[in-house]
């Protein structure tokens, strides 16, 4: 697994002075939790989700779904609960919760992850994290891997106020890193974030991810590298 990703890394330290990961699909194997969060997080409310529910919130930020879930299932919500209506911070409050547990104890790394990130970091390539992940899920599954050292930034959606089809989250970590937005590149496994990457002038390094079979090869064509390694990230 060492030699590939020293591979990969000799190439992108050639071009590049700093690299941006995403977090879910991307470094960690984690989509899964999110598919169902939401939906289990209604079901223990008492409200029964729609098939569409996972594609209607898949782009949105974490406080965008949250006031989505409010607006759409509110009526429910508050039957449900037999109490005052929950505020957007309620619902976030909870499923931060749900999600640190599932994160600090269950979600791994993608295969190759460490080693890549290891690599890139002994090259002198500087990191950080663009991610619309909670923090405390975040921060839980960095530190639970040993990993939250190679990242010099972390940086979320929530945060930057726009998802990733646009470019606010991949600038705001290139200011945190000190390097000019031509000088990094983006690992991301969401095909849907590539505009985002690109209007922040930046490379694009797409991972695969079985959740994107669909878009596989559009975004493998129109990136600046892929890693398809095994289908499953690299290694």
């Amino acid at each position: 697994m060492a030699a590939p990703m020293a591979r990969i890394a000799e190439t992108l330290a050639a071009r590049y002075k700093a690299a941006i990961f995403d977090l879910d699909g991307t470094l960690t194997d984690s989509l899964h939790i999110w598919d169902t969060l939401c939906r289990d997080w209604l079901s223990v409310r008492g409200v029964s989700a729609p098939d569409t529910l996972e594609r209607d919130i898949a782009l949105m930020t974490l406080p965008q779904s949250a006031d989505y879930v409010l607006d759409r299932f509110g009526a429910g919500l508050r039957r449900a609960a037999d109490r005052e209506p929950l505020s957007p911070a309620q619902v976030l409050a909870e499923w931060q919760d749900m999600a640190r547990d599932r994160y600090a104890h269950g979600v791994p790394l993608k295969a190759g992850a460490a080693a890549l990130l290891r690599a890139l970091h002994e090259r002198g390539v500087r990191l950080a994290v663009a991610t619309s992940c909670f923090p405390a899920a975040c921060e839980a599954v960095l530190a639970r891997h040993g990993i939250q050292g190679y990242f010099s930034a972390v940086c979320y959606t929530g945060e930057a106020s726009r998802d990733k089809t646009f470019p606010d989250v991949y600038l705001a970590a290139a200011r945190l890193l000190g390097v000019p937005p031509a000088d990094c590149v983006v690992f991301e496994d969401l095909y849907a974030a590539l505009s985002g990457v690109r209007a922040a002038g930046m490379g694009v390094a797409a991972v695969y991810d079985e959740s994107g079979k669909a878009c596989w090869d559009e975004f493998k064509a129109r990136a600046d590298f892929a890693l398809p390694y095994g289908q499953r990230y690299i290694g």
